[in-house]
């Protein structure tokens, strides 16, 4: 894609692009696959990790594990033209990296974000930067549905379900409310449209209905 590579300096800087829209963010829950995805082309995208399969018109590819890119950087050049983000110590030709600036909170710096040990709290902190004003979540379902970790099969890191349960439960929900208010304050809105999310800290609504009100403002 043309707006790929020429960066003289290392650390990307987030364009305000999004000012004033909602972006649609689409983790990698099992409830992603049943989504009616297609209703969101065109419109402001951002896919985390897997998800770019689900969604390769997406606006933005984000990832945070460099194993995973290691995995799987053959097949997303070949799939995915949009804006490939990260914060992993990646040098790729491509690749749009931020700086790591910490865990808790929230950083005004659009050359950074805070990581919240987890990619869905990044890609939140990201969509901000990139100007939208609300941000629904997709896919962000935090828990294991029977022996389902993911829409796909899953990543190649050898957790068990419960393994995973457990890392979500104890290492990535306790985190995502240390961006509630700083959002709050800044104007951006957050909205749930994960059914049966374990994620409570944010309201929950449809998707049906996020898009028929998004029409009826159009």
């Amino acid at each position: 894609a043309a707006w790929r590579g020429g960066m003289s300096s290392p650390f990307w800087q987030v364009p305000p692009l999004w000012i004033g829209e909602t972006a649609f963010l689409l983790g990698g829950g099992p409830s992603l696959a049943a989504m009616p995805l297609e209703r969101l082309r065109g419109r402001c995208v951002i896919a985390i990790n897997n998800a770019y399969l689900l969604a390769p018109w997406a606006d933005v590819l984000y990832f945070a594990d460099l194993q995973w890119w290691d995995w799987h950087h053959y097949q997303v050049h070949d799939r995915f033209e949009g804006r490939i983000v990260t914060i992993a110590p990646v040098e790729t030709a491509g690749v749009y990296r931020l700086r790591d600036a910490g865990q808790l909170g929230f950083t005004d710096d659009p050359g950074a974000l805070k990581h919240g040990s987890n990619s869905g709290y990044q890609a939140i902190h990201l969509a901000a930067h990139f100007g939208a004003r609300r941000i629904v979540l997709l896919g962000y379902d935090m828990r294991v549905d029977g022996h389902r970790t993911h829409w796909h099969a899953g990543h190649r890191e050898g957790h068990s379900p419960e393994g995973y349960g457990s890392i979500i439960r104890k290492s990535m929900l306790p985190l995502f409310p240390h961006l509630v208010e700083p959002l709050a304050t800044r104007g951006i809105a957050v909205i749930n449209a994960t059914p049966g999310s374990a994620l409570r800290c944010w309201p929950y609504r449809p998707l049906s209905e996020i898009l028929r009100s998004e029409e009826m403002a159009a």
